[in-house]
């Protein structure tokens, strides 16, 4: 979707609102969460003096692989990010909004820029996930009942020795 910032208020509106819905589902969003389901999308536009504000609210639910187990789960992601753009910022190369020569700005790119940042870099299933077992490469919640040998590196077992001297 395109809005055009130079003539979005020339009725005489000061304030529109937009909802919006937007396709990621073939999107390289991110390497852990793929939006299988429609980005829920309010753009709130609010003519000031010499500047717009634009208040973008984003509602979506992201299906997610756990970092230490690999699980799939669903997690949601909802927030509200202000902008307020002057004419100085329709003419920046660098402005932290996508917009063109021609004052027009493409909400479904503001809006994948935003989502992108809002995921965080590691995502697991719970904050208390055990991850896999590293010898038969289960989930560890499974209780696979595996034993696991205390593995000692050769360099420590001086010190490994000590301890157990001291118990």
């Amino acid at each position: 979707m395109l809005v055009n910032l130079s003539n979005i208020f020339t009725r005489g509106e000061t304030e529109k609102q937009l909802d919006l819905e937007f396709d990621f589902s073939n999107e390289n969003v991110s390497y852990d969460a793929a939006f299988e389901q429609p980005v829920k999308t309010r753009l709130f536009l609010k003519k000031g003096s010499g500047e717009t504000f634009i208040e973008l609210t984003v509602q979506a639910t992201a299906q997610c692989s756990c970092a230490k187990c690999l699980k799939l789960f669903d997690k949601e992601f909802s927030f509200t990010q202000e902008f307020i753009v002057t004419p100085a910022d329709l003419t920046d190369p660098d402005s932290e909004i996508p917009v063109n020569s021609n004052n027009i700005l493409d909400v479904k790119q503001l809006v994948l820029q935003e989502l992108s940042l809002e995921i965080p870099s590691t995502m697991l299933c719970k904050e208390d996930c055990q991850g896999l077992c590293p010898k038969c490469g289960r989930p560890k919640e499974e209780n696979c009942g595996c034993q696991l040998e205390e593995r000692v590196d050769p360099r420590l077992l001086i010190l490994k020795q000590l301890l157990d001297n001291d118990e």
